[in-house]
C-alpha cells in the first residue's frame, strides 16, 4: 500500500523548533543548571507554541500567494518581528508567572527585546524555508502542467495526422470507382464498392486507439489491398510475412497505410507488369520492424517517389510525436527493381 505524502511544510516546522528545542535545552544541560528538567519541560511548550505560531505565519503568507514577491517578504519580515516579541512575552510567563522555581527576573522592554530578537531568526529562517517549498511546489506544478499541455497537443496533433490518411485513401478509391463505372466495368465497381465498406468498418466503426496489435494493423491492410486488387486485378499481388509472435506486438494505428499507399501509387500503377506488394515484421533487440515493399518499376529507383509526400511525411511526423527519437523511418529504393520503406519502432506487447 502506498502511504501518503508528508506535508512538506508541516516536516520542515517540525524539524525547526525540534531542532532549537534540542540546542537550547543541550546548552542547559552542559551548564548543569539546577531545575533543567522543569526548565526542559517549559521549553518544550514554548516549542510547541512556537510550531503553532508557524502555522499561522504560513496560513497568512498562503493567504498572499498572488501577491508580489516583495510584498510577501515584507509581511513576512513584519510577521517574523511580531512572533518574536510574541515568543518573548509567552517565554516569560512560562518561566516566571507559572509557578516560578526560580528567582524571577524583573519583566523590562530589554530583556523582551533580546529574547524576541533571538527567536526572530527562527521565525524568518521558517520563513525562508515556507517560500523555498512553495517555489519547489510551484515548480513542479508548472512542469506537471507544461507535460500535461504537451500531451494533449502531441494527442491533438496525432490525431489530425492519423484522420489525414481517410480522406486520402477516400479520394483514390472514388476515382477508381468513378473509372469503372464509366468503363461499365459492374462487377468489379460492385467489388470494390463491398471491400471499402468492410475496411471503412474496421476503421471508422469505432474510435481507433493510438497504438494497436500488429495483427489489427495488418488486417486493416489487407482489406484495402483487396480494394486495390479489384481495380488492378493481375497486376498486384500481395505477400505477407508477419511470425505469429508478433502479431500481439503494438503498432500505431493506420501507421503502414501511406506506405502501402505508395507502394500501389508508384509501384504498380505505375507499371505495366505485375507487382507484388510484400509487409513483413521483425523483433531484435527490443525493436520492431515493418517493412513495406514493392518489386514495381523496370531499374532501382526509376518509380520511387521523389522525396516523402504527404503520407510518407506524416508518418514520420506520426512516429516522432509518439516516440520521438527512439522511432526512425527509412525509405528507399530496392534491387533489382521496386521501393521498400520501413519503420523501426520499440518492441511493445497488447
Amino acid at each position: 500500500m502506498r502511504l501518503p505524502r508528508p506535508n512538506n511544510y508541516l516536516v520542515a516546522n517540525f524539524v525547526l523548533w525540534t531542532l532549537t528545542y534540542v540546542i537550547v535545552t543541550a546548552r542547559m544541560l552542559a551548564e548543569a543548571m539546577p531545575h533543567a528538567g522543569d526548565m526542559a519541560v517549559r521549553r518544550f511548550g514554548m516549542a510547541v507554541f512556537g510550531f503553532v505560531a508557524c502555522l499561522a505565519i504560513g496560513r497568512i503568507l498562503s493567504a498572499l500567494a498572488e501577491q508580489p514577491m516583495w510584498r510577501r517578504i515584507v509581511v513576512a519580515v513584519a510577521l517574523s518581528i511580531v512572533g518574536g516579541f510574541a515568543y518573548s512575552v509567552v517565554n516569560y510567563a512560562a518561566f516566571y508567572l507559572i509557578n516560578p522555581q526560580w528567582r524571577v527576573e524583573p519583566f523590562s522592554p530589554i530583556s523582551l527585546a533580546f529574547t524576541a530578537s533571538m527567536f526572530f531568526w527562527t521565525f524568518i529562517s521558517w520563513c525562508a524555508l515556507y517560500f523555498a517549498i512553495r517555489y519547489e511546489e510551484e515548480l513542479k506544478e508548472k512542469n506537471l502542467r507544461l507535460v500535461a499541455s504537451q500531451a494533449l497537443a502531441m494527442d491533438a496533433q496525432n490525431r489530425m495526422l492519423r484522420y489525414q490518411i481517410n480522406p486520402h485513401f477516400l479520394f483514390n478509391t472514388l476515382n477508381a470507382l468513378s473509372s469503372l463505372i464509366l468503363a461499365k466495368e459492374n462487377e468489379r465497381a460492385e467489388r470494390v464498392v463491398l471491400s471499402l465498406s468492410s475496411f471503412l468498418r474496421h476503421t471508422l466503426e469505432k474510435e481507433l486507439p493510438d497504438k494497436a496489435p500488429l495483427s489489427d494493423e495488418i488486417e486493416a491492410q489487407r482489406q484495402y489491398l483487396l480494394i486495390e486488387q479489384a481495380r488492378f486485378e493481375d497486376r498486384l499481388n500481395y505477400v505477407e510475412n508477419i511470425p505469429a509472435e508478433l502479431r500481439d506486438a503494438l503498432a500505431p494505428s493506420l501507421i503502414l497505410q501511406p506506405l502501402v499507399e505508395n507502394a500501389v501509387k508508384y509501384g504498380v500503377a505505375r507499371s505495366n507488369a505485375p507487382v507484388t506488394i510484400e509487409i513483413s515484421a521483425a523483433a531484435a533487440g527490443g525493436r520492431l520492424t515493418l517493412t513495406v515493399s514493392d518489386d514495381g518499376g523496370d531499374g532501382v529507383g526509376s518509380l520511387a517517389p521523389p522525396k516523402l509526400g504527404l503520407g510518407l511525411e506524416n508518418v514520420r511526423r506520426r512516429l516522432d510525436l509518439i516516440y520521438g527519437k527512439a522511432a526512425e523511418l527509412t525509405c528507399g529504393p530496392r534491387r533489382p527493381n521496386g521501393f521498400l520503406a520501413s519503420v523501426e519502432i520499440p518492441l511493445e506487447r497488447a
